[in-house]
């Protein structure tokens, strides 16, 4: 698989995400500003891949992997969580 292809598969499990009850339980700014140090205005460009300048927005691989372990950090803290429950 390239580097490109993998890239795609993982914008298309972030989009989907988009589409599942899991973005609507993550809060898409508060990753932007926590992980990136962005807005969440632009979170959402990329998420939804709008254009700009007459170009799609998309993550960059640097991106993909911050959202990736962004991801995995919260699931910890919440997994952390539910066991103090």
């Amino acid at each position: 698989m390239t580097l490109k292809q993998k890239a795609d598969s993982t914008v298309e499990k972030v989009r989907f995400m988009k589409e599942s009850d899991l973005l609507k339980a993550l809060n898409g700014t508060y990753i932007a500003e926590r992980f990136f140090g962005k807005s969440g205005s632009w979170f959402s460009q990329k998420i939804n891949n709008h254009e700009k300048n007459g170009k799609p927005v998309e993550f960059s691989e640097e991106e993909i992997q911050t959202l990736k372990e962004a991801l995995v950090i919260i699931s910890l803290e919440l997994q952390d969580l539910a066991d103090e429950l």
